[in-house]
């Protein structure tokens, strides 16, 4: 009689059972980063969304104030989501780069704007929701801040 029958039995269940783990392993560590690859690529197209309609604002009190005769006033709020897919943002004008750059808190993404303005920018930021565009007369400068 043979007695290691039931040892070949036991192996190949556990040989089994191992690849099946490893297997299983792999398909949700690719399932994982495709999904945090998709979410980045999420919060970046929202963000640039929500820039490209900054710098709208931010142009157009440029124009209001170009248009003015003296002593201009002009403040434009605007209600913007408070999150993009989940996560806070901030949005800063870069008055050196002439740029608005948009930064989310969790995953770390950033998208930058280019800004073309006849007004000079103030360095400046606001977090998401209502943000104001608005002319600093003391500076001379458009600047954004919360609303």
């Amino acid at each position: 009689m043979r007695r290691n029958r039931a040892v070949s039995t036991t192996l190949s269940y556990t040989l089994s059972l191992a690849i099946a783990s490893i297997l299983v392993s792999g398909l949700l560590i690719a399932g994982g980063n495709f999904v945090e690859n998709r979410q980045e690529q999420v919060i970046r197209d929202e963000l640039e969304v929500v820039g490209q309609q900054v710098a709208a604002d931010i142009a157009r009190i440029d124009r209001l104030v170009v248009a003015a005769d003296n002593d201009p006033t002009a403040r434009l709020n605007h209600t913007f989501p408070a999150r993009v897919s989940g996560t806070g943002y901030r949005v800063s004008i870069d008055a050196g780069a002439d740029e608005l750059a948009l930064e989310s808190t969790s995953p770390d993404v950033s998208v930058t704007v280019l800004l073309k303005t006849r007004t000079d920018l103030g360095d400046s930021s606001a977090g998401g929701g209502v943000i104001t565009v608005f002319y600093d007369e003391s500076n001379d400068q458009l600047e954004v801040r919360d609303g």
